[in-house]
């Protein structure tokens, strides 16, 4: 069986990280691979998971950085 090897997993996006880790949930699930198999899927399985929450952790990041800049350029003025 294949597996993704981690440079590969570096390049993918957040939505193919996500589509692939939903396949390997689903193999997982299904229970009809041998031991060996099972433990290369859920080992490839955590990588995505983070490759995912690492994703995210930075896109929170560059939001909040966004906001931030933002709120610094809103200059207040009294209403007229």
């Amino acid at each position: 069986m294949q597996y993704m090897d981690i440079q590969k997993l570096a390049t993918l996006s957040f939505e193919d990280s996500y589509d692939r880790l939903e396949r390997v949930i689903q193999q997982l699930e299904e229970g009809d691979l041998s031991l060996e198999d099972s433990v290369d899927l859920y080992e490839e399985g955590i990588q995505l998971a983070q490759h995912c929450d690492k994703q995210l952790n930075d896109a929170q990041v560059r939001v909040t950085e966004l906001l931030s800049s933002a709120t610094d350029e809103i200059e207040e003025r009294p209403f007229e």
